[in-house]
């Protein structure tokens, strides 16, 4: 079961000074806004805990804030400030805002004026890329052509590393990098975006898990925070364990700290090299 949680804000009136004429600017006028906010996840459902969802009070009163603050030509640009507020939410995904005028001073007789604003949240994430299996660096490749195809905006590409197995040790010694993405998918929707290009370089369901494949495309990190539900932790449960990602990882995210306060840099710095060799691969970058 999947939900899809909307916290909402209607009929909010402030009193504020927007406009473009001086007259508004100078006497002021009450707006009223509607904001719905729609959220990546909401374990408040089940959890009944305030902190697992978006504290509407909050929200209505940075809004408030904005509307009574300094004045602003446009009911557009006050729309904008709102909806990057709203998505400042650590679960927001997605946001229409509206504003109105109902004592708009105009030669008709009219309800209100009003901008309607609709936004989605940009996010970044991070995503592993592995191969073992045939023309490696062109299965690498390929994974990054489908992240493209699925209109997934590619930011930075890591150098290419050629990798010891880990937790099986007899089979052939891996490619990896990691590609910096931007998009407005939410998690779950990048899982399946990565599932389909692994299926597209030929990755079949059913193998030995840790085993040789072709390619192998996993969500690492991302700008939210921490994730988890049934299909998909973030960051990698196994994160901090692997030289494979963390040294290509700090190329495209020099500075990232996990969600528990540590530097990723630490974690990678206290893994042994001898022990989890990851070797700069000469013969071909990504791009």
């Amino acid at each position: 079961m999947s939900d899809t949680v909307s916290v909402i804000i209607r009929g909010l009136e402030v009193f504020g000074r927007h406009g473009v004429f001086a007259s508004e600017q100078e006497l002021g006028q009450r707006f009223v806004v509607d904001v719905e906010l729609t959220l990546l996840s909401c374990p408040g459902v089940g959890s009944d805990d305030l902190a697992d969802t978006v504290d509407y009070a909050v929200l209505t009163d940075a809004i408030a804030e904005i509307v009574a603050g300094p004045p602003k030509r446009l009911l557009e640009h006050v729309a904008g400030r709102i909806a990057d507020r709203a998505l400042a939410e650590q679960r927001a995904h997605r946001v229409l805002v509206e504003v109105r005028k109902p004592d708009v001073a105009l030669p008709h007789v009219l309800e209100a004026t009003a901008v309607r604003l609709e936004r989605v949240r940009e996010m970044t994430y991070w995503l592993g890329l592995g191969s073992n299996l045939g023309d490696r660096l062109a299965n690498l490749q390929g994974v990054v052509d489908a992240l493209r195809d699925a209109e997934v905006i590619v930011e930075e590409l890591s150098p290419v590393y050629e990798t010891a197995p880990r937790e099986i040790s007899d089979q052939p010694p891996f490619l990896n990098a990691v590609v910096r993405v931007r998009t407005t998918y939410g998690p779950r929707e990048v899982l399946a975006v990565a599932e389909r290009a692994e299926r597209q370089l030929g990755r079949t369901g059913g193998g030995t898990r840790f085993g040789p494949r072709t390619a192998d495309c996993d969500i690492v990190f991302w700008d939210g925070g921490v994730w988890s539900d049934p299909l998909l932790e973030i960051p990698h449960p196994r994160l901090t364990e692997r030289r494979f990602v963390l040294v290509p990882l700090l190329d495209v995210g020099a500075g990232l700290v996990h969600p528990d306060g540590h530097a990723l840099a630490d974690y990678a710095s206290a893994l042994d090299p001898e022990k989890q060799p990851v070797r700069r691969w000469p013969d071909g970058a990504l791009g």
